[in-house]
């Protein structure tokens, strides 16, 4: 459910809306998602360099 909500996330250039729409959720529902993989990973989805190590952290 996060690794799904994460990929859709950074898929669409971190748009929550977007994010929303494709995995038919309430745009709190993904915010509360990506607070959750900030808290479990220790990255800030804020910082460009975080997004790129989960980004690449996915594709292996």
């Amino acid at each position: 459910m996060l690794r799904e909500t994460l990929e859709v996330f950074l898929a669409n250039n971190c748009s929550w809306t977007r994010t929303a729409e494709a995995l038919h959720l309430h745009v709190n529902t993904v915010h509360y998602r990506m607070e959750r993989v900030e808290a479990l990973t220790g990255r800030d989805l804020s910082r460009l360099d975080h997004k790129l190590d989960l980004y690449a952290a996915l594709r292996c």
